[in-house]
């Protein structure tokens, strides 16, 4: 029974021990899904869907009743009234077509907090597997700086090199340990920023699989229209425009129709005490003499033309973030062609003919190592345009609202 037990909390603990592993695509999915500001976004929706139920709808009806005694007397008269109001414009179409705007504008609007959001988690999930690949480069790199080291100590030793070579290929190896210890650092700071992205606890263990893949063709620029924000721009303004219409219509307050009954008891001598009815019709017509809503137009108007011209900036900020993430992609993409290349090839051929002059006797094998220690500035380089080359992929699927 112990064992039972014992297997359980082991198999509980491994479960929760294990690590979430993503690509850089999965993890946006992941994001969307789980984010827990996402999901507090999306009831916007709802307060919006509640607004869209309320609008458009005429006042209540009222009741009135008066009741008046005479107070030295019998003598009493009570009246009943029902009154409705009904608008002398179509105020309320206006408003159930500004609020069916401002519902699609909701949804826009948490459409484009998902883009966001996924441009947020590729960008941490591109830095994470291009830190990956650069700790292996400098794990490398400081082992090749070791072999230099002790290359240049043995040399140092049989009195045919400088002691200064060994120490400053030392300060290199320490140098280079320095920046591994960084990079876990940056990558530690990004698996924070990225896990509440992802709705994983703080203590969870994430990791971002696959690679940066070789740099491919870039599709065109931004459409505006396929934005999220675009489109939510687009139905500010549509509502805006509604409202001058509205703030027209509300020159003229609501018309009321009722209908009332009245009943009174007077004294009629010598007759006594008589009960009269009476029944009648309400109408109340107001008239748009001192307020005339000029100030609600003004400002409906000013609120319009407003919007129309944030619409315009923005869609000319979303060309200008296509334009320069498609321009920073070209530039990295050659850096990348040019390092793995005619450069990285002429570095290797270099490096081959230093160790077989080398091996002959030729060459020192302090040549070789210098040559292998270019070889790896050159792959640095390359390492670095690679993850460039993402991180504008990444600005230009968002200006594209991908």
């Amino acid at each position: 029974m112990f064992r039972c037990v014992f297997l359980t909390i082991l198999a509980a603990t491994m479960a929760r021990s294990r690590a979430e592993s993503f690509t850089v695509e999965g993890a946006a999915a992941r994001a969307v899904k789980s984010n827990p500001d996402l999901a507090a976004a999306r009831w916007t929706i709802e307060e919006a869907r509640g607004r869209l139920w309320h609008s458009g709808r005429p006042a209540n009806p009222e009741l009135e009743t008066e009741l008046k005694p005479n107070v030295r007397g019998r003598e009493f008269s009570l009246s009943v009234g029902f009154t409705q109001k009904f608008p002398l414009t179509k105020r309320l179409f206006i408003e159930r077509s500004i609020s069916e705007v401002e519902f699609a504008v909701a949804e826009a609007e948490v459409r484009d907090a998902a883009r966001l959001l996924k441009s947020q988690v590729r960008t941490a999930a591109v830095k994470l597997l291009a830190l990956q690949s650069q700790k292996a480069l400098y794990d490398e790199q400081r082992k090749h700086s070791s072999n230099l080291a002790d290359t240049a100590t043995k040399i140092a030793e049989q009195g045919e090199g400088s002691p200064l070579d060994a120490a400053q290929y030392e300060l290199q190896v320490q140098d280079l340990t320095l920046k591994a210890i960084e990079t876990e650092t940056e990558r530690a700071t990004l698996l924070g920023e990225l896990r509440p992205l992802l709705g994983l606890a703080g203590t969870a263990s994430l990791t971002i699989t696959g690679g940066l893949s070789a740099p491919s063709s870039p599709s065109a620029g931004a459409s505006p229209e396929r934005r999220a924000d675009y489109q939510a721009a687009l139905g500010k303004e549509a509502a805006a425009r509604s409202a001058i219409e509205l703030a027209r219509a509300g020159k003229w307050d609501d018309a009321g129709f009722g209908l009332a009954a009245e009943i009174e008891r007077a004294e009629d001598a010598p007759e006594g005490l008589r009960t009269e009815g009476f029944i009648g019709l309400k109408f109340s017509l107001p008239f748009p003499f001192w307020n005339k809503n000029e100030g609600k137009i003004h400002e409906a108007a000013a609120t319009a033309a407003k919007a129309a011209k944030q619409r315009e900036a923005l869609a000319a900020r979303i060309r200008a973030e296509a334009a320069a993430a498609l321009s920073e992609m070209e530039a990295a993409a050659k850096i990348v062609a040019q390092t793995s290349g005619p450069l990285m090839k002429k570095a290797k051929e270099l490096e081959e003919k230093y160790d077989a002059a080398n091996k002959l006797g030729q060459a020192p094998i302090i040549d070789v190592l210098r040559s292998r220690e270019r070889r790896f500035a050159l792959e640095a380089a390359r390492l670095n345009a690679l993850r460039d080359y993402h991180l504008a992929r990444v600005r230009l699927l968002a200006a594209q609202g991908q």
